[in-house]
Order: C-alpha cells, then sequence, then structure tokens
C-alpha cells in the first residue's frame, strides 16, 4: 500500500498480513482525493477507523494541519504510529485507541475540516457512527466522507448529515455528507 499524492507520494505503508483490517483499496483512495482536490493545506481532519492510517497520512501528504486518528485494534494502533514516523509526521497527528461510535467523545473536540468514517463492513458501524457524531464535530464548511459496501446502502439523511455527493467504485461506495 502507497500514498498515492501529494509530498509523501510513492512512500510505502506498513500493513500487516491477514483480514485484519480491510484498508481502502489505492484506486478509491485515489479517486477520493481527486474529489476532494489535491491541496488540503491547513485542514483539521478526523478519521476514524483508521486501520492503518493511510487516508489520514494521504491528508497529511497534501498540506493537512493536523489529523487525529482513532482505531481500535492495539495492533493497528502500533501500525499507525509507525507509518507516521516512518513519514516523519509525528508531530502533526494524534493517534487514540477508541472503539467507535462509543469513544466519540474521548476525542479531541471539533471542528474538523474532514472527517473520515470507514468501519468494517456488514457491523451498521457506518450507520450507528454518523448518528452518534456529535454536530460540533463537523465545520460549517466541513465534509464527512463515509465508505461503505453497495450491498449496504446509507439514506439521503443519516442524523444531522444531508448527503451531498455519492460515488460508487465496484463494490466500494464513497458517501460525502455535510451538516
Amino acid at each position: 500500500m502507497k500514498i498515492t499524492g501529494g509530498r509523501l507520494r510513492g512512500l510505502k505503508l506498513f500493513s500487516p498480513k491477514g483480514e485484519q483490517t480491510r484498508p481502502m483499496t489505492e484506486r478509491v483512495r485515489k479517486a477520493l482525493f481527486d474529489v476532494l482536490g489535491q491541496n488540503l493545506e491547513g485542514l483539521r481532519v478526523l478519521d476514524l477507523f483508521s486501520g492503518t492510517g493511510a487516508l489520514g497520512i494521504e491528508a497529511l501528504s497534501r498540506g493537512a494541519k493536523e489529523v487525529v486518528f482513532a482505531e481500535a485494534s492495539p495492533q493497528m494502533v502500533a501500525v499507525i504510529r509507525a507509518n507516521l514516523k516512518q513519514a516523519g509526521l509525528l508531530e502533526k497527528a494524534q493517534v487514540f485507541k477508541a472503539w467507535l461510535p462509543k469513544d466519540l467523545r474521548r476525542l479531541p473536540a471539533g471542528p474538523y475540516d474532514l472527517i473520515f468514517v470507514t468501519p468494517p463492513y456488514g457491523k451498521g458501524l457506518a450507520q450507528k457512527t454518523l448518528k452518534a457524531l456529535p454536530l460540533s464535530f463537523l465545520a460549517p464548511q466541513g465534509l464527512l466522507v463515509v465508505e461503505e459496501r453497495k450491498q449496504t446502502p446509507l439514506g439521503e439523511k443519516v442524523g444531522p448529515w444531508v448527503l451531498r455527493e455519492k460515488r460508487v467504485y465496484g463494490d466500494t461506495v464513497l458517501y460525502f455528507y455535510e451538516r
């Protein structure tokens, strides 16, 4: 798995073998950042269900000011830290071991300009997290990006979030929500 753009383009990330995580494919990640834009200068980002940290590191590579990572697995928290260290980005990141959505309120307060929600498929965690995510976490002009499989559609409105756009990439759907 490699960073697809920004100043760290081509950097190989550590990723554990096996099925512990289901990372977003490089193709979908590249498409996501094509939609978001290559310049995320100064943005504050929240990466929920971080896995290897690839999304947050992509954001930092493109100029994000800070990323807060939240991941439940202690092994993956260690992988995120290793990837941040390798990329020289430890000072721009905070990494939390957090069970989501239960531990949302333990995370640093918003507002965040960009929030990624990329939970494991088939557990209903995207819907539960959207409903539990405080409105104050997203900046007024911010964007909430949710990854889900095509077989688990999300609504036009989930909690306080309104669907702005939806993009389909094979079996993966990216939902773009705003306040």
